[in-house]
């Protein structure tokens, strides 16, 4: 379960000697290099140097190695509402899952998020910054929302659909909250966050065989997917890939796609791109937000997945981000750099135009 902590063999451990020599020479040379940047690349020394760690860390390291340095997601959020001052506020879903409150339980609107990591990382800070931004933006608005952050099982710890069926409970607890209208629950996540964005309203409107279905009273109000990782091919033959400006890089496609599957075959549920245009009709949602970072390696395919989603589902919009990194809203706020991105104020407007 995500919730423990995983233990490594000796070798795995030993492994992380020379890891570790091989992202500190990475962190050097993006040091060296990083005085000359151009538009395919980071807009800040920092950004760069961050990414370029992230980089080397992720293809280095395998995703039970990661594990193993990274504190769970759950930790994460008590660390962030001790050094906040709030009190945390943690439900147990059942299935090995948990949800975490951030902002007033209580209020009229509520985001459920989903993070990312290829769904073998664990939450950042970044996250619970990103949140915190969110309730503020609509309050300036004059509205209220909470979020409602979850905490699945990691790969190769649980399988597909442990993280789907996961998610799919998050929602349900949600909208079978009393008096809780369905317009005013919106979904959201980044990268495999927006896996299982899809991968829940797949749910929705086609029960998944092996989860139970949930009832809606009417449609959610929205759904964000901030660089989805739609389909989880781990060869990019034909397609152009720039290595030079993201945070991660096609290496951890293999492993992270391959800890997630586990023996389970590809469906519309992992793959979303997959699935006809059709399969998108019924999305019971009114309104679908889809933002890309123009550096990261995954465009060609979100800006593909848009596009398909819309001939299904009218109502999406696609935003990319100018020289943004994969998922960039969330780890730049990871490593301290608080510089608005594009991605992160769409996801703010939208949801301050959507909520009630």
């Amino acid at each position: 379960m995500s919730l423990t902590k995983v233990t490594l063999s000796f070798q795995e451990k030993l492994d992380f000697l020379p890891a570790l020599g091989s992202i500190v020479l990475a962190g050097f040379y993006a040091i060296l290099t990083g005085l000359w940047r151009t538009e395919r690349q980071a807009k800040s020394l920092l950004l760069h140097f961050g990414y370029a760690l992230f980089r080397k860390a992720t293809a280095r390291l395998s995703p039970t190695q990661m594990q193993y340095v990274l504190p769970p997601s759950n930790k994460i959020y008590e660390q962030y509402t001790k050094k906040s001052g709030l009190v945390p506020q943690s439900v147990d879903l059942g299935h090995g899952a948990l949800g975490h409150w951030i902002g007033d339980r209580n209020a009229p609107n509520v985001l459920v998020w989903f993070h990312g990591g290829g769904f073998g990382l664990p939450a950042n800070i970044g996250y619970f910054k990103f949140y915190a931004q969110i309730i503020r933006e609509l309050e300036r608005a004059g509205k209220q929302i909470a979020v409602f952050s979850l905490t699945y099982t990691l790969a190769p710890q649980a399988t597909y659909p442990t993280q789907l069926r996961q998610a799919v409970e998050c929602v349900r607890y949600i909208v079978s909250q009393p008096n809780r209208d369905p317009a005013t629950v919106f979904l959201a996540g980044d990268s495999a966050g927006g896996n299982l964005v899809g991968g829940v309203l797949s749910h929705l409107a086609h029960p998944h065989p092996q989860i139970s279905p949930v009832a809606l009273d009417g449609n959610l109000g929205g759904a964000a997917m901030i660089a989805p990782w739609a389909l989880l091919d781990t060869e990019f033959e034909g397609q152009e890939i720039y290595h030079g400006g993201d945070l991660i890089t096609p290496a951890v496609a293999q492993p992270w796609a391959s800890a997630y599957l586990g023996d389970a075959p590809r469906d519309f549920y992992t793959d979303l791109l997959t699935a006809p245009a059709d399969w998108y009709q019924s999305f019971p949602v009114n309104s679908v937000l889809i933002t890309g970072g123009g550096n990261e390696i995954l465009l060609p395919i979100i800006q593909e997945f848009a596009a398909k989603f819309k001939e299904g589902f009218p109502n999406v919009e696609l935003l990319v981000g100018h020289r943004e990194c994969h998922v960039a809203p969330i780890y730049n706020l990871y490593i301290g750099d608080r510089t608005e991105t594009q991605q992160g104020k769409k996801v703010k407007t939208w949801l301050t135009e959507l909520a009630r």
